[in-house]
């Protein structure tokens, strides 16, 4: 149980990914209307989400990466990263030229996914194995030196991928220092990746500094949503500039989150009374199954909200409908995404079942 809080992350993690994606038509184009707010609102909450699994992911990869021989520790992300992404990268590829109806060719496909993401939520697999790659060296750096040249680092980063771009953009200042990678840069996030290892034995026990952690959520979530509001109408277009994965205000809520779920979900330290409380509060061999689907939900989630969509299935579940039912879009969006959660998570744990597939698939 003490790294329950490793799960709950994880799982809010990849909703928050989901939510993200069924809110985003909402914004764009610019509106200022009430279901625009709505989207605007549900997207500013959730941006948090790929800096999270990435920080997750330092905390749980860089203490000892440096201690697995090269050769195991590249099978090992080979076999659980690489081999689902290509074949679930081919799924998309059928989907896409048999389903949708592009004019794609099976010999385009091993180009394309060299080349480019064949749907557009599998970037994330790339900038993520880009992070594994260096990670045995990242590890060793940072458990061989002291923290203080570690947070220098951070300070560094902070100032290179969000401090500068506020002078670039909002302020219309342009500085030869400013890089122009994208927000899907495997550098730019990598100071996610830092965090993770420095924070991963940080924890919060005075009840006054949790509710300030979430005040501090909440108002980056908010300063999201209004800095997106004044920015787009101030251009006359959405501008995603608070929406960054290294804005300021992205980074406050993902740490606030971070440190806000590992203090309240930590067992280790914690008496005996609270263990039986959380314990009784949610099952751990339920949070692992579910935890341990995570990566496959991430894959699968974009072709199960197609599917849902477009009627595939024989039904339509959507943003404004539910079997029929016609809802607000602030009642149908965080729907459509909890039935999306778990329908991924349903087809996950019966291809895991399955003799063969479970390594192959996620």
């Amino acid at each position: 149980m003490r790294l329950l809080w490793v799960e709950i992350l994880k799982l809010l993690a990849v909703f928050g990914v989901i939510l993200l994606h069924v809110s985003a038509p909402y914004v764009v184009p610019f509106e200022n209307t009430g279901h625009w707010w709505t989207g605007n609102i549900y997207d500013s909450l959730t941006r948090w989400c790929v800096p999270m699994f990435v920080m997750v992911s330092g905390a749980l990869v860089l203490p000892g990466a440096h201690n697995i021989p090269f050769s195991r520790f590249l099978l090992v992300r080979v076999r659980r990263i690489l081999v689902p992404f290509f074949i679930w990268s081919a799924i998309y590829f059928f989907y896409r030229s048999h389903i949708k109806g592009e004019e794609l060719f099976f010999t385009g496909f091993l180009p394309m996914f060299i080349s480019e993401p064949v749907f557009y939520h599998l970037w994330f697999v790339y900038m993520l194995f880009t992070l594994y790659l260096f990670s045995p060296v990242i590890s060793a750096f940072l458990n061989g030196v002291l923290h203080k040249f570690a947070w220098y680092l951070i300070v560094i980063w902070f100032c290179w991928a969000s401090f500068l771009p506020v002078l670039h953009v909002p302020l219309n200042l342009e500085t030869y220092f400013m890089t122009d990678m994208n927000e899907y840069s495997a550098l730019k996030l990598s100071g996610y990746f830092l965090l993770g290892f420095l924070l991963r034995e940080a924890f919060v026990r005075d009840k006054s500094h949790l509710v300030l952690l979430l005040l501090v959520f909440l108002t980056g979530g908010a300063a999201t949503a209004i800095g997106t509001f004044l920015l787009s109408l101030h251009t006359g277009e959405f501008n995603h500039f608070f929406y960054n994965y290294f804005s300021a205000n992205v980074v406050l809520m993902t740490l606030s989150l971070f440190l806000l779920v590992k203090s309240i979900f930590n067992l280790s330290g914690k008496n005996a009374a609270e263990n039986t409380r959380l314990t009784a509060l949610c099952s751990q061999n339920l949070l692992q199954k579910a935890g341990s689907c995570v990566f496959g939900i991430y894959l699968i989630h974009a072709l199960i909200l197609e599917l849902f969509r477009d009627e595939s299935l024989g039904f339509v579940i959507d943003h404004t409908s539910f079997f029929g039912t016609g809802l607000p879009p602030a009642a149908g969006i965080p729907l459509f995404a909890a039935s999306i959660f778990l329908f991924s998570l349903i087809v996950i744990l019966i291809l895991r079942a399955v003799p063969g597939l479970r390594n192959l698939i996620a």
